[in-house]
């Protein structure tokens, strides 16, 4: 009974996040990787500035059926058929009659095996995408690195020439992603060949302080946690913020 309602709300909830992405056409940016997704979100919501135009997954909602949830805003049903039918009608309504709905999305995609990514884009478009970093930090064991970054690389060819992809250049297999295909590819770490190169990093009390060189720009910038990973979640945020920029998509920091 519990495989047959998947496949229902599956299906449905693909259904209705293809007539509410028709009708509003947010901007999607996708984070993916293996590890530190959720914080980068979260980061990027931060310097987004949180305001009711802009939406991200709730908790990790980035499964084939938790990015549907994410995209419309709404709770699990877990493994209730009643509180199901109420997600479901509750996400029919949001999809055809709602007026107001966010300007960009910033969502999570979670992949643990081979073919998750490609159900994920079936759902999604997104005009940039983030790649973390790509080690073994996934539960399923039958599962290869390289059968993960064949996943990522998916996502890689599926930005528009229009787009932008954001790779960890201090990452071997997430920088082999760089020319998967046209679009504006930007890597970011300390590594000097980077496009957004990280350097000067002091460790501060209450967290760290370094420069970041970016294009023309030159910036310092500090961050209340400690570890080379919250550096690059808030370095990825301030490329995404300058990049939608670029793209005339009007932010809070615009």
């Amino acid at each position: 009974m519990k495989k047959v309602l998947k496949i229902i709300v599956q299906a449905y909830l693909k259904l209705l996040i293809k007539i509410v992405l028709i009708r509003h056409k947010p901007f999607v940016i996708a984070v993916a990787g293996t590890t530190n997704k959720t914080f980068v979100k979260e980061t990027i919501l931060d310097e987004l500035g949180r305001d009711p135009n802009v939406r991200g997954n709730p908790k990790s909602f980035n499964t084939e059926i938790g990015l549907p949830l994410a995209v419309l805003f709404l709770p699990s049903g877990f493994s209730s058929i009643f509180r199901w039918v109420d997600v479901l009608l509750t996400g029919t309504c949001i999809s055809i009659f709602a007026r107001k709905f966010p300007r960009i999305l910033v969502l999570e995609m979670g992949v643990d095996r081979v073919g998750d990514m490609k159900y994920l884009l079936s759902l999604v478009k997104p005009r940039i995408a983030v790649v973390t970093n790509i080690d073994r930090s996934f539960p399923d064991l039958n599962t290869t690195m390289d059968d993960i970054a064949n996943e990522f690389k998916m996502l890689a060819k599926a930005v528009p020439s229009d787009g932008t992809l954001i790779l960890n250049g201090d990452d071997i297999r997430t920088k082999s992603l760089a020319g998967s295909n046209k679009a504006k590819t930007i890597l970011f770490g300390k590594d000097k060949s980077s496009d957004a190169v990280i350097y000067n990093i002091d460790q501060l009390e209450a967290g760290q302080k370094f420069s970041l060189k970016y294009g023309k720009r030159i910036e310092t910038h500090e961050t209340n946690r400690h570890g080379i990973h919250n550096i690059n979640a808030l370095v990825i945020a301030k490329i995404v913020v300058y990049e939608l920029e670029k793209s005339g998509v009007r932010t809070n920091k615009s």
